[in-house]
């Protein structure tokens, strides 16, 4: 979330978009394809990886399968990332201005030694 939400950022992501990603299906800063590429990244995930076939038929709507194929890299390859960084108590570098209390932030708390 940390680099990810600078880049957005650069890309177009709107800092409302960012404060409502843990709430994108109420949220009506994202569009009926942005809230499918959400809902397919969710379902992905998962652990275990979960993504229903009414999301997938989603995406069918909006992407051919060379996109699908080229997002579904990507959302893999974030997980991965997020993973490795998680097991080696990678730390975020500050780039993310989300506040205190957002979901992610809670989700993504520092480590504590113990």
């Amino acid at each position: 979330m940390d680099i990810n939400s600078a880049v957005g950022r650069e890309q177009g992501i709107s800092d409302e978009q960012l404060a409502e990603l843990a709430k994108f299906e109420q949220s009506a800063h994202f569009d009926p394809r942005e809230k499918a590429i959400l809902r397919y990244a969710e379902g992905m995930s998962a652990t275990p990886a979960e993504v229903a076939e009414a999301d997938f038929d989603q995406l069918k709507r909006y992407f051919n399968t060379a996109q699908i194929v080229e997002l579904t890299v990507m959302i893999a390859f974030e997980n991965l990332r997020a993973r490795f960084n998680r097991a080696l108590h990678v730390e975020a570098d500050g780039f993310c201005a989300l506040p205190a209390d957002h979901p992610v932030r809670k989700a993504t708390a520092p480590w504590k030694s113990g």
